[in-house]
């Protein structure tokens, strides 16, 4: 092994070590509420060799994990994150959803309605 490393040029060592690239793939966001006091946060990744990934539902649960950090209430102002990550010859998807917890309003809270009947 250490004479298989000693046989690599030099500039082989110069260009892996430090080589690593990530770019933004997608984002969104959706209305932000003017209560913004309780964020929540959801990640999940997805790691491959050469960039080879054999499934795409690595992200299909950050919806309900906003939704178990926001029991009592709802989720809003969305903004979800789609990158992707390049060490050498090892690729990691990673989705992030960060939203808002609101309180929900009940029937009863809600203001009435202007022209309906009484």
């Amino acid at each position: 092994m250490k004479r298989l490393l000693l046989g690599l040029p030099l500039w082989f060592f110069l260009l892996a070590a430090p080589s690593a690239c990530t770019s933004l793939q997608s984002m969104s966001v959706t209305a932000v509420p003017k209560e913004r006091d309780r964020p929540v946060r959801a990640e999940a990744s997805n790691t491959a060799f050469l960039g080879i990934h054999f499934d795409n539902d690595f992200a299909d649960g950050l919806r309900d994990e906003l939704r178990r950090k926001c029991p009592h209430g709802r989720v809003t102002g969305i903004y979800t994150k789609y990158e992707t990550t390049w060490v050498v010859v090892v690729e990691t998807r990673t989705v992030t959803a960060t939203g808002y917890c609101v309180a929900a309003v009940s029937a009863k809270a809600r203001p009435a309605v202007e022209g309906g009947s009484p």
